[in-house]
């Protein structure tokens, strides 16, 4: 079991990089079944700007604080405190760069390549974003195998996979992981600073700060993919939804993907 806590974060950073291949590849696979079957265009994404990206990982810390806070309060069902000692023996001895770089960086892409990118859109071809984002939250709720970060996970994925459709790019969800991961692991240091000066009048200044960050968000990212900045695949499909009540034939078949 030692050597399980002593290499396990490490294993979870290879099979992220080796799990992304396979799932780009049926990504691009799916992509293609989408332009023959009308549900997208051949129109270039919309491409982040810098202050935009900023914007997504200070959200995804916003979502990741509010999100903890709910466990917290759940922790008496939840059986955190069992979670919680877990954790701490995984990252017990780790260096931070590897800890960001493994579960801050390279998780998060591999997980929302699987979890956005595959099951959500390919949930997206058949029902409606709710529907789908829901659906998709469970599934990788389900998927980190206990109950605590089922709740969180299952939260966290449902936002993540509103805010992709709403974006209309794909790094958007990529960037919210990143922050909730990266903010998750370097929190704890920050809230030691904040108890040995004033924590209460600091953690009121600072929740208001995430929530105003949330907002900011969500209404700008809702107002371009409302306006008339709907230039990515996603927002197109949104468009032609239902106009488009079944796949085409090739999608149908099964000719693109397994």
């Amino acid at each position: 079991m030692d050597t399980y806590y002593q290499n396990a974060i490490l294993f979870t950073g290879l099979t992220g990089l080796l799990a992304m291949i396979p799932c780009l590849w049926f990504y691009s696979r799916d992509r293609a079944a989408r332009k023959i079957g009308g549900l997208v265009t051949s129109q270039k994404p919309w491409q982040l700007k810098i202050p935009e990206m900023l914007l997504l990982l200070g959200m995804g810390a916003a979502f990741s604080q509010f999100a903890n806070m709910l466990v917290g309060i759940l922790q008496s069902v939840l059986n955190y405190q069992e979670y919680q000692e877990s954790m701490d023996q995984l990252m017990e001895g780790k260096q931070m760069w590897f800890l960001i770089l493994s579960m801050g960086i390279i998780a998060p892409l591999a997980e929302e390549i699987v979890f956005r990118w595959l099951i959500y859109l390919r949930l997206r071809d058949y029902m409606r974003m709710g529907a789908a984002a829901v659906i998709s939250g469970l599934i990788f709720g389900i998927y980190h195998g206990n109950l605590v970060q089922a709740v969180y996970a299952s939260l966290l994925g449902i936002v993540f996979a509103y805010i992709l459709d709403i974006s209309g790019c794909l790094w958007s969800s990529v960037l919210l992981h990143m922050g909730a991961n990266i903010w998750s692991l370097i929190s704890p240091d920050l809230y030691t600073w904040i108890i040995a000066r004033n924590p209460a009048a600091i953690m009121i200044l600072f929740l208001i700060l995430l929530m105003v960050m949330i907002y900011f968000g969500l209404f700008l990212f809702y107002k371009k993919s409302t306006g008339k900045i709907k230039t990515s695949y996603i927002a197109e499909k949104s468009k032609n939804y239902d106009t488009n009540e079944k796949l085409s034939d090739e999608i149908k078949s099964g000719s693109f993907f397994i």
